[in-house]
């Protein structure tokens, strides 16, 4: 397999040695059908003697007619769904790619495929795909998949997809602008990514997808409309659940509860107000529909650990000493 891996990278030498140091010349295996994409590369002829070792990854927002359909790649890859949906063929599938064979993909799920595995990713037009992807090689590699079960033709997903999006944020923080230390930074943070998946993959059997859909729709109503939003009850009215029901979804598939994070999104919304459009602080409130400022106050205290005059005032004093 290592013979393999090293016969495909030496075929892509051609391209990698026209990728001048800003970038502007991608790898031919890097896909062109995307709106908008977040990259780095740090090493893409990575030693494969090493138990890992990242070569690249990043993030795409894809466009509506994103198609991708190989027989073969240089690297293993992780691919991860932050949102939209689509569809994958893994292996011996991928070559007729029935629609009976399809693996459905949505937010919290992700895959895998490497060298010598076919695989054909298409994102649904309507809400098209926006996803992760780190592309790696290693003695470890298959093995750590494997183990996973990443590497069986399945699609895994996960109960906290926004902690699986941390760890994939802050690879690319680490990658781009490129450093001495990024592949060694990337790499740690691969092996915390797979620990991450292990901790927050679910059973097969205990994915409810009618569930999943209803917790991903109340949760973006929640984030969309929090201005509109004076309870988590008058979220669960509109959304159609009772808030008991909320809480249990959030339990199993969230990281906070539904309070927490409408509270923590319209304060942030405030301090946005605040720092960005100077409003004053009882306008702030009122935005929110507080009729009590000290109400106002007081919740943007409990969360930032700041009053929000100090807050606005120590924006305006930092503003005026970087002008």
């Amino acid at each position: 397999m290592i013979l393999d891996c090293l016969i495909a990278i030496l075929d892509l030498m051609p391209t990698l040695k026209k990728l001048n140091n800003k970038g502007k010349r991608l790898p031919s295996f890097v896909s062109r059908q995307v709106i908008t994409s977040k990259r780095y590369f740090v090493d893409l002829l990575p030693d494969q003697t090493r138990a890992l070792s990242v070569a690249c990854g990043g993030y795409e927002q894809v466009s509506k007619d994103y198609v991708i359909s190989r027989t073969d790649f240089p690297y293993f890859c992780i691919e991860y769904v932050c949102a939209g949906s689509g569809r994958v063929w893994l292996g011996e599938g991928a070559t007729y790619a029935r629609m009976e064979d399809a693996l459905p993909l949505h937010k919290g799920t992700l895959f895998a495929y490497g060298p010598g595995v076919p695989h054909r990713i298409e994102t649904n037009s309507s809400q098209t795909l926006r996803k992760y992807y780190v592309d790696f090689v290693g003695r470890q590699a298959g093995s750590r998949l494997r183990r996973m079960g990443l590497v069986s033709g399945s699609v895994l997903r996960v109960s906290h997809p926004d902690e699986i999006s941390e760890v994939f944020d802050l690879m690319l923080r680490c990658g781009s602008p490129a450093s001495v230390h990024s592949k060694t930074l990337c790499t740690q943070l691969l092996g915390v990514l797979l620990a991450k998946v292990n901790q927050r993959v679910l059973p097969k059997e205990a994915v409810d997808d009618r569930a999943f859909r209803t917790y991903e729709r109340f949760r973006t109503l929640l984030i969309e409309r929090c201005v509109d939003w004076q309870s988590v009850e008058s979220v669960c009215v509109a959304a159609g659940i009772s808030p008991e029901y909320a809480c249990r979804l959030f339990a199993r598939y969230g990281e906070d509860s539904p309070y927490r994070l409408l509270t923590r999104q319209r304060m942030s919304l405030a301090a946005e107000w605040l720092a960005h459009e100077q409003i004053l602080v009882r306008d702030a409130a009122l935005r929110l529909g507080y009729q009590d400022q000290y109400q106002f106050s007081r919740t943007f205290k409990r969360v930032f650990g700041l009053a929000p005059g100090f807050f606005r005032q120590g924006h305006n004093i930092a503003t005026v000493a970087t002008e």
